[in-house]
């Protein structure tokens, strides 16, 4: 299952190693794509699921995802690509609820998505830079840095490439669509593990990710911010959901002085994200905003 956004440079390269796979079913959702991104896999064997407007990733999945009836759901993000031959175990993994497959954002880099939940200590550490002067403790990240030659129990997987059981899936209402970008795959992981079921680090499986290296568009850091604040709202009680979004406006404060040695769009961006820990509501133009493509 894949959402399409303004995503013509690399839908095909994602979709077509799928399409016409014995057992795989391939759905895109066309997220209202400005660019008519579903034209390039047009004449495939998949089918494509007009969402209608930009409803934001979970939406889009939760929307194609009722039109399979396969036992185990794969979500890859249209810059990622995967073997069909390397799905099984992955989705041997995912009968226990997620499992997420090792993602190399080249031939020798691996995509740290492994992650671990949001702590207060990991997010102050990061507001501070703290996670790149002290890169090998784990309270300073969210970040796993160690194990990926290894299959491990996870926190959370990064949504880049993320395999869910159905029925887990639907039991526990699939993605929240409060969350128009970022955050929604951790929120499914904790909510699958506080469901009783497992999210699993499988390496045998091995997706590409053309997307995981780069930094967040300058647009796209109020959304993450406020996707984070969202996500401790949900998740956190009164005192630490107040320290969290302290945290995030800390992390937001330290960056723009960053931000003013760079470029307009990207202190713009920043000082977007900080309004956004203020309680501002991020501003998504349908034409300009990036549904899929994403740093996770």
């Amino acid at each position: 299952m894949v959402v399409a956004y303004r995503s013509s440079a690399c839908l095909r390269r994602c979709v077509e190693p799928l399409s016409g796979v014995d057992g795989v079913r391939v759905f895109v959702a066309d997220n209202g794509c400005p660019d008519d991104s579903t034209a390039t896999v047009a004449d495939l064997p998949l089918e494509i699921v007009r969402v209608g407007r930009n409803r934001g990733f979970g939406a889009a999945c939760n929307v194609a995802a009722k039109r399979g009836d396969g036992e185990s759901i794969l979500f890859l993000n249209p810059d990622a690509q995967i073997d069909p031959d390397a799905l099984g175990p992955l989705m041997r993994a995912a009968r226990a609820g997620a499992s997420g497959p090792l993602i190399r954002n080249g031939p020798h880099e691996i995509h740290y998505s492994v992650r671990r939940d949001p702590r207060l200590a990991s997010t102050f550490a990061e507001a501070v830079f703290l996670h790149h002067l002290l890169p090998r403790a784990i309270w300073a990240t969210e970040l796993v840095r160690d194990g990926y030659d290894t299959r491990q129990p996870a926190e959370w997987l990064s949504g880049a490439a993320l395999c869910v059981d159905r029925a887990a899936f639907e039991r526990i209402g699939g993605f929240d669509e409060r969350f128009f970008l970022y955050s929604e795959d951790a929120d499914l992981c904790r909510r699958l593990r506080s469901a009783g079921f497992s999210v699993t680090f499988e390496p045998a499986t091995v997706a590409r990710h053309e997307g995981g290296a780069s930094a967040p568009a300058p647009g796209q850091a109020a959304l993450k911010a406020h996707a984070r604040i969202r996500y401790a709202r949900i998740h956190e009680r009164r005192l630490r959901y107040a320290c969290f979004r302290g945290g995030f406006m800390l992390y937001e404060l330290v960056r723009i002085p960053v931000a003013l040695t760079r470029s307009r769009a990207e202190l713009r961006g920043r000082l977007a994200a900080l309004l956004a820990t203020l309680g501002a509501r991020p501003r998504v133009p349908p034409s300009r905003a990036p549904a899929t493509l994403r740093t996770r």
